[in-house]
């Protein structure tokens, strides 16, 4: 599995590796005042052997010094984010629910069975879903509901420009 760990810049980012099966820490959720955010980012990445996602150039240069693995995004839109990393590092990512993590907290996704997710989302999904995942650290409940028609047009374009 993927090991990352991302800049303040790349929350988007973050959130599409998650899904994709990454295992990703998001200096967001570390909750830093921005003076500690790069040391802790390089301290981590080296400590915890995660490579470092960065569109900040004086920090992709400082943790490479400091012998942190690092990779400079350029791109601005998340897609095109995910096919330069793909490019630089020459991985593929995957969007497979079954091997998601949690696009909010990085925890590890569980399929749920519907009746223990019943109370936790809307009548009307429980009525039209019936797969259903729950994240073992934060608890979020997630089925393919409308917003998976843009993840998979999303996934379509990444694919499209990965050829």
């Amino acid at each position: 599995m993927e090991r990352f760990i991302t800049d303040g810049m790349l929350g988007k980012l973050t959130r599409w590796l998650r899904l994709a099966g990454c295992d990703v820490t998001y200096v967001g959720d570390l909750k830093l005042s921005p003076e500690k955010q790069d040391p802790v980012l390089i301290s981590l990445a080296i400590s915890q052997r995660r490579e470092l996602l960065t569109s900040d150039l004086g920090l992709h240069l400082r943790a490479r010094k400091a012998g942190a693995r690092s990779t400079f995004l350029r791109s601005g839109d998340v897609v095109s984010q995910m096919v330069e990393l793909c490019r630089k590092t020459g991985r593929r990512l995957k969007l497979d629910p079954e091997n998601s993590r949690c696009p909010a907290c990085n925890g590890e996704l569980n399929h749920a069975d519907p009746e223990a997710v019943r109370g936790l989302v809307p009548k009307r999904v429980m009525e039209e879903q019936d797969e259903f995942w729950r994240c073992g650290s934060c608890g979020k409940v997630y089925w393919k509901g409308k917003q998976w028609r843009s993840i998979l047009k999303m996934v379509e374009r990444y694919n499209r420009l990965m050829k």
